[in-house]
């Protein structure tokens, strides 16, 4: 009778676990997006915090600074690599939004809110409004303006200001809450995620199998989305500002049409193995080189072949050579990367080119490592381990 009823305290307790774990799944899966961008974030600045930790240090500084190390090298990572990074890309995204709309056409979601916010803030509302200047407004008696705001239509135009306000504001709070998840958790996994791996590994994995999969996936995701991720976002913002540069200087027939759209396609073709970005801008160069001829100037032709050198030795040689050093992992193959980075955005939005190399790490490494575990009962451990990942952050 004990055991019985030690037996249902038990499932019960599992099932109160299970259930726990649901909820906290529910509230997670809210914040997808950012819990994405925030791993993102993490091992895009991991290199940057591991330098940082080897730096020699002063011995009156290293003396004060030894029990907050690893948080004042967190938070040095963060102010001085990350917040930057985001702000250039956040930057660059405010250049291509307009580009993509434009390229669209008019009749884009992003023109339709342009052309509603310049009707509410535009000075011209429908109504009574529309027949007073600002003066005539100020000068009237309370009796009047409390009759001009009793009229349906000036009612309904405030209403949509007030709309735009609240619906604005809303989105602001959310954004900066969101950033301040991001930042934050990048924070606490550059300090105590390690920890935290480790007390789960130590916790939970007796045959080893957990530890060999962690490193592995760890690796993975490190070349990948430090690697060949970071690089295709630092080429793209290279890319816009040198092709936003080009049509400040080059002549109009062999300017390059949506520049920074032409740039963060630069920047998204270098994920595409073999031939990387050359895909983008050879077909541009192609199209300045037959608009120079068709319009009777071949002499600018020498921009062209200027843009073809400029973009083959800072756009996309310049990246490659001091980003690519880092990308070590080749356990992924490179064509199943490819359709994770077509594929992830198609399933998940935006945020499914982190997500989608994120979830085939995860099963290719299950399949290599897991499943052979689970049909032999044997581990095969390689020299990799997290201890070699973990050096340099305690």
């Amino acid at each position: 009778m004990e055991y019985s009823t030690d037996l249902g305290r038990r499932v019960l307790l599992t099932l109160a676990g299970v259930a726990l774990l649901l909820v906290v799944g529910l509230v997670l899966s809210q914040f997808l997006p950012t819990l994405v961008f925030t791993v993102f974030l993490y091992y895009a600045s991991r290199p940057i915090y591991r330098r940082l930790g080897r730096l020699p240090l002063p011995k009156s500084f290293l003396k004060r600074a030894v029990p907050y190390q690893k948080q004042v090298h967190a938070a040095a990572t963060i102010f001085f690599f990350l917040l930057p990074f985001v702000v250039l890309v956040g930057y660059t995204l405010v250049l291509v939004i307009p580009e993509l709309q434009s390229f669209f056409g008019e009749g884009g979601l992003g023109a339709a809110y342009l052309s509603q916010f310049q009707e509410l803030q535009g000075g011209s509302p429908p109504g009574p409004l529309a027949d007073l200047g600002f003066s005539e407004v100020l000068a009237m008696g309370p009796a009047e303006v409390i009759d001009l705001l009793r009229n349906a239509t000036v009612q309904s135009w405030l209403g949509r200001v007030s709309d735009t306000l609240i619906g604005s504001l809303s989105l602001l709070t959310s954004l900066l809450l969101r950033v301040f998840i991001m930042f934050a958790g990048t924070y606490y996994l550059l300090t105590d995620g390690p920890r935290l791996v480790g007390w789960f590994l130590d916790t939970f994995d007796g045959s080893g199998v957990l530890r060999e999969y962690a490193a592995a996936v760890d690796e993975e995701l490190s070349s990948i989305l430090f690697g060949n991720i970071l690089n295709a976002l630092v080429t793209g913002v290279i890319g816009i500002f040198v092709f936003s540069l080009y049509n400040l200087v080059a002549p109009g027939s062999v300017q390059i049409p949506f520049a920074p759209l032409v740039g963060a396609l630069t920047g998204i073709g270098s994920l595409i193995p073999v031939v990387g970005m050359k895909i983008v801008y050879l077909p541009v160069a192609v199209l300045l080189a037959v608009s120079a001829v068709v319009t009777g100037q071949t002499a600018a032709l020498a921009w062209v072949a200027l843009f073809l050198v400029v973009t083959l030795v800072v756009v996309d040689t310049i990246p490659d050579f001091l980003i690519r050093p880092y990308v070590s992992g080749d356990l992924t193959h490179v064509g199943l990367l490819m359709f994770a980075y077509i594929l992830g955005p198609i399933a998940f939005g935006f945020y499914g080119i982190f997500l989608g190399p994120m979830l085939l790490v995860l099963a290719a490494q299950f399949f290599r490592i897991i499943v052979p575990y689970i049909i032999t009962g044997t581990v095969e451990t390689t020299q990799t381990s997290l201890s070699e990942y973990d050096s340099g952050e305690s």
